[in-house]
């Protein structure tokens, strides 16, 4: 049996080495494990100088599988982003724009690779990265080694370290709620937070909240997160309901614009809220969800516009047609806004979490319940 302990063998590769084996398919940039390229253009130029510099570039981790029938692939453990770039910079997908050396700025400054000089384009290729190769070890192995790499360097989110020690079906029923068409319609993730987990995030705090309730952020993530990763299996039923919710929910809601549910604090409380009123909400008729629709359509443009201080001067109108739907007063649904706004502050407070979800929910259920 071969020795799975930790061990690395130290060498190098050129670019052109990189090239070759990104062009065969033998390199693995982006393992499941593995973040989404991020790096902005100035970084990628930064690089692309220090190679045509000669300067030294920090290791990268590569490691290496064998089948059986002898084809080889090298998965880059760390160094995604400098190997992402580097191939990027060949296919001249990028050009040399902000150079600092003031000598290679005269030069180069602008040009994509393609346009360099044929010598400068050959000693590019020459030059030598130092790797640290890992050989045929246990999956669980190289996620180890990513994993502690990257949390050494700080250069990993909470999630994107997740994403690499906890695979399996939870982190896919992640990845199902993030891919929903509600993640699209709604806009509530920008570019950057997909980029660095921060959709798988925050519907792995949705969901926990709704198995075991509401909690601080920061206290409670990484234990329910942990504990539902480990035993997917109990919760198989609930994220199935929670997928059947999220399309529910994206059916019913009038996506006009942004609205109060674009933004991460108003979805959590809509999801939650939603979690606990689902039987409801399922069963309810056309006529009740045609309702719902226009409740949580003005219940948003209320609470926008008591965060605006009235600007607009609809806020008389709102209430009055949001009273009509849920048959209260003016004054009693004003109150409602009232305190759903003031804890849309401290947002990731168990007691503003707890406002926010109470007066949405005395607001629904008003409507799905009689």
């Amino acid at each position: 049996m071969a020795d799975h302990g930790l061990k690395f063998e130290i060498e190098s590769k050129t670019v052109a080495e990189f090239r070759s084996l990104d062009k065969s398919g033998e390199l693995i940039l982006q393992p499941e494990y593995q973040r989404q390229a991020v790096w902005p253009v100035r970084a990628k130029v930064s690089l692309m100088e220090t190679i045509l510099l000669g300067y030294p570039i920090p290791e990268i981790y590569l490691a290496y599988e064998t089948s059986p029938e002898g084809e080889q692939t090298a998965s880059v453990v760390d160094g995604q982003q400098r190997l992402t770039s580097l191939l990027e910079f060949l296919n001249n997908k990028f050009p040399l724009d902000g150079l600092e050396d003031e000598k290679l700025s005269s030069k180069f400054e602008g040009m994509l690779f393609k346009e360099l000089p044929d010598d400068v384009r050959q000693e590019f290729f020459q030059y030598r990265f130092p790797i640290r190769r890992l050989s045929n070890l246990a999956d669980e192995f190289v996620r180890a080694v990513f994993a502690r790499v990257n949390r050494v360097n700080m250069v990993l989110t909470e999630q994107e370290l997740r994403n690499a020690l906890l695979p399996g079906p939870f982190n896919d029923f992640l990845k199902d709620c993030a891919a929903h068409q509600i993640s699209t319609v709604s806009g509530v993730f920008s570019g950057e937070r997909r980029k660095r987990g921060g959709d798988l995030e925050f519907y792995a705090e949705v969901f926990g909240t709704c198995i075991f309730g509401l909690s601080n952020k920061k206290t409670e993530l990484n234990e329910r997160y942990d504990k539902i990763s480990a035993d997917f299996e109990n919760y198989q039923d609930r994220s199935a309901e929670f997928l059947e919710l999220l399309t529910l929910l994206s059916n019913t809601i009038k996506w006009v614009g942004r609205t109060r549910w674009s933004n991460i604090v108003d979805m959590f409380t809509l999801l939650h809220t939603s979690w606990g009123l689902r039987a409801e909400l399922k069963s309810a008729d056309h006529f009740q969800r045609m309702q719902v629709r226009e409740l949580l359509d003005l219940f948003q443009r209320a609470v926008s516009e008591r965060k605006r201080n009235g600007e607009n001067g609809e806020t008389d109108s709102l209430l009055e047609s949001l009273a009509t739907i849920v048959d209260m007063s003016a004054e009693e649904v004003e109150k409602i806004i009232e305190e759903y706004t003031s804890g849309v502050r401290n947002s990731s407070d168990l007691g503003s979490r707890r406002i926010r979800s109470q007066q949405l929910t005395l607001l629904l259920s008003r409507k799905i319940k009689n």
